[in-house]
């Protein structure tokens, strides 16, 4: 069993996958009393690995705090730490385990229209290579997480459960795009920060952008070797090519193989309202929990 130690980690980023997170991440690395793990995402606490929901991640049984403390050593003692792995919020184990390691954490959720948030999830999947060529229809039969992720009540409550009210801050992708600069402030106060008012470089950035695989065959190629070693308990190998940075070197060549979408890809009308109807109800339990209207979401 891993141990943390004396190591604090002061906040983490649970997601939604495709909700404004990537830009939340930039934003916060950007300010000068908070410091950030290099690379957004670190998995560390999942039990199953983020796109191969039936292959067990080992980072947190196999790699151990020893490896997680690692990714902050480029913090300094007076900045408060944080990461931001979209998968956690998912994940009933990552839930416990970051209550067991750190009970008093402060906790971050975007959350987007669902519907969105699927389509968005597909045109991401093409691109790193689980998609390949494959209608968002069929993409979306043949992965169940492209609704299963926006059931964001069925999986937040488990946080709620654990963890007070006040140290749960709850964000919406529209307030992210319409006025960012009131956004990140209210992330600065919510982590306690002094300067509440600093303007970071990536404050009227998007991140992350959607954007086309020129050649889908090698992202589809190097994702499965990815799956290949977890699935064969390769974990050694798996952790010798992340921390070589060899496996860094692969996504920066993946990322090399995708090109901007020219232009705006829309969901049919009859599409949305069909997918829709998957998450009327939790998106109603959602609504009456939070004392949200998001009746944007049910129409």
């Amino acid at each position: 069993m891993p141990s943390s130690n004396n190591f604090k980690l002061n906040f983490v980023g649970i997601g939604a996958e495709k909700s404004g997170t990537t830009w939340i991440a930039d934003c916060l690395a950007e300010h000068p009393e908070i410091c950030m793990a290099p690379g957004k995402e670190l998995y560390f606490f999942n039990e199953y690995d983020p796109h191969f929901l039936t292959v067990k991640n080992h980072r947190y049984d196999k790699w151990g705090f020893d490896w997680y403390k690692k990714q902050f050593n480029n913090c300094a003692a007076r900045q408060i730490k944080g990461e931001f792995t979209p998968t956690y919020l998912y994940c009933k184990r990552a839930a416990a385990r970051i209550k067991k390691h750190y009970p008093d954490i402060k906790i971050i959720v975007a959350l987007r229209d669902p519907v969105d948030r699927a389509f968005s999830q597909y045109l991401h999947d093409q691109k790193i290579g689980l998609n390949k060529n494959l209608s968002f229809e069929a993409a979306r039969k043949k992965h169940n997480s492209y609704i299963e992720k926006g059931k964001y009540y069925k999986y937040l409550k488990t946080y709620f459960e654990l963890f007070p009210k006040k140290n749960i801050l709850i964000l919406f992708f529209k307030d992210i795009k319409n006025n960012p600069k009131q956004t990140i402030k209210n992330i600065y106060q919510f982590l306690d920060v002094k300067n509440i008012n600093f303007q970071p470089p990536s404050l009227y950035k998007k991140s992350n952008t959607a954007s086309r695989v020129k050649f889908a065959f090698l992202n589809n190629f190097m994702i499965r070797i990815e799956y290949f070693l977890m699935n064969k308990n390769l974990a050694k190998l798996h952790k010798i090519l992340e921390t070589s940075g060899i496996r860094n070197l692969a996504l920066r060549l993946r990322d090399l193989n995708t090109a901007p979408i020219s232009k705006h890809l829309l969901l049919k009308t009859h599409v949305k309202k069909n997918i829709r109807k998957n998450f009327q109800t939790d998106t109603q339990k959602l609504q009456k929990f939070l004392g949200k209207d998001l009746s944007a979401w049910l129409k």
